[in-house]
């Protein structure tokens, strides 16, 4: 009973970090359908929402006790691509973006930079995480797709 508890708290860890080892250790440990569903995008939801409030909480301590300078940005094809995202689709893209190609701390930093409404940044990233985990495992299931060897391969 405790190993169960202790592995779904482990999906919900990695899954509140980076969705995507989130998804492959669900997947790895065997877990059906409903525990993928509530475990990867519970602990996606959990990580949002925990960056999301800690943020504000960073942003507004670094406006209390220290000076606003400037920082030069190193501009790179990675920068360049977030840039077009967030000019083309806003939270749309970002969201969408997140649970594959971002991890949750830095897509929801980027999210609440360019929106204010926390709940809508939450629906949004509810939407694409409950979407990417329906995809991913769709794919698993009709396809037959090794999605955490296929993980292993790529990270």
């Amino acid at each position: 009973m405790t190993e169960t508890i202790i592995e779904y708290l482990a999906v919900i860890a990695l899954s509140s970090v980076k969705f995507l080892f989130g998804f492959g250790g669900a997947l790895s440990r065997g877990f059906n359908f409903f525990e993928v569903m509530l475990t990867t995008v519970g602990g996606g939801m959990l990580g949002v929402v925990v960056y999301l409030y800690l943020w504000e909480l960073i942003v507004k301590i670094k406006r209390k006790f220290f000076s606003s300078k400037t920082k030069t940005i190193r501009i790179n094809k990675f920068t360049r691509f977030l840039v077009k995202i967030i000019k083309e689709y806003e939270i749309y893209g970002i969201a969408f973006l997140t649970p594959l190609v971002l991890t949750m701390p830095i897509g929801t930093v980027i999210a609440s930079s360019i929106e204010h409404n926390k709940w809508r940044i939450k629906l949004f990233m509810f939407i694409s995480l409950t979407f990417w985990t329906l995809l991913l495992y769709g794919l698993k299931q009709l396809l037959g797709i090794d999605i955490p060897g296929l993980i292993d391969r790529i990270f």
